[in-house]
């Protein structure tokens, strides 16, 4: 419970402030995403180093701001930049010592391609009017704040269910927590939130009824997704959280983990909409 309480702190002053956040865009949102992509590479770099590895962590670190911003003012150019960018892990690699070489590039990289690349795609999904001239500032604002939405509700179902029912583990040896029946409900959750945003009239009028159930799914079993993915980290190097900024919730990394995976695919299918 003193867990839960401390949760509920940390939502009640956070959620409204990145809503604020969403709901302005622009530099304001971009410089939210960067601090995200900061912390959680800060905290990325520390399990790689528990288990041994020497990574290039500030080189890294550097190259996401990089990115984070490219992907703001020149998305377009983002392709070239990953050439740009995969080089010059090359040539810094040739600057550091032969001995753990292949192993600190690869986790250096790692740390690049899963925080702010990753993350890039909620910038991308909130500037989409940028790329898709049809989607209107106010729908891009709608999309983002949806999938916010989605996802936040669906880890908090999944957190309340998986403690109230229990029952089988749904992946005992990466998070033994986490439940059947929790996960179940944190899917049906970011469903149920689509249809509340439809219902009052938050959702982007171009979403249908069919898409939008899509969409809650989509979040809710690839939300899920990146949860599992950051616990294989954290099980690797044999910690229970990334951190202890945010209390309750552990470490940055862990707050934001569901967006590492839930965000990209969200991004992927709205562009494939706006493109059919």
């Amino acid at each position: 419970m003193n867990n839960f309480a401390t949760r509920m702190i940390i939502n009640v002053f956070g959620i409204p402030g990145i809503l604020l956040l969403i709901y302005f865009g622009g530099i304001p949102f971009l410089g939210l995403i960067v601090a995200i992509a900061v912390l959680s590479q800060v905290e990325f770099f520390h399990i790689a180093r528990i288990k041994g590895s020497e990574p290039y962590a500030w080189f890294s670190i550097a190259l996401g701001i990089i990115w984070l911003g490219v992907s703001y003012w020149l998305p377009q150019v983002l392709m070239f930049l990953f050439i740009v960018v995969a080089v010059s892990f090359v040539f810094y690699n040739l600057s550091k010592r032969i001995d753990g070489a292949t192993i600190n590039l690869s986790v250096s990289a790692m740390g690049f391609l899963y925080v702010p690349v990753l993350l890039s795609t909620l910038v991308l999904l909130r500037n989409l009017g940028n790329q898709f001239p049809t989607v209107s500032p106010i729908e891009a604002r709608q999309l983002t704040m949806l999938l916010f939405a989605s996802i936040w509700i669906c880890d908090s179902l999944a957190f309340v269910f998986g403690k109230w029912i229990k029952g089988p583990k749904m992946a005992p040896l990466i998070s033994p927590g986490k439940t059947v029946s929790g996960c179940v409900a944190g899917l049906i959750g970011a469903v149920v939130t689509t249809l509340l945003f439809r219902s009052f009239g938050w959702a982007p009028e171009s979403l249908n009824l069919t898409s939008l159930v899509i969409f809650g799914i989509l979040a809710g079993v690839f939300g899920q997704s990146g949860d599992f993915a950051e616990s294989v980290f954290k099980r690797d190097g044999q910690i229970k959280d990334s951190g202890h900024l945010l209390l309750g919730h552990g470490g940055v990394l862990d707050r934001f983990d569901s967006f590492f995976v839930g965000a990209p695919v969200i991004y992927l299918y709205i562009v494939f909409l706006n493109s059919i």
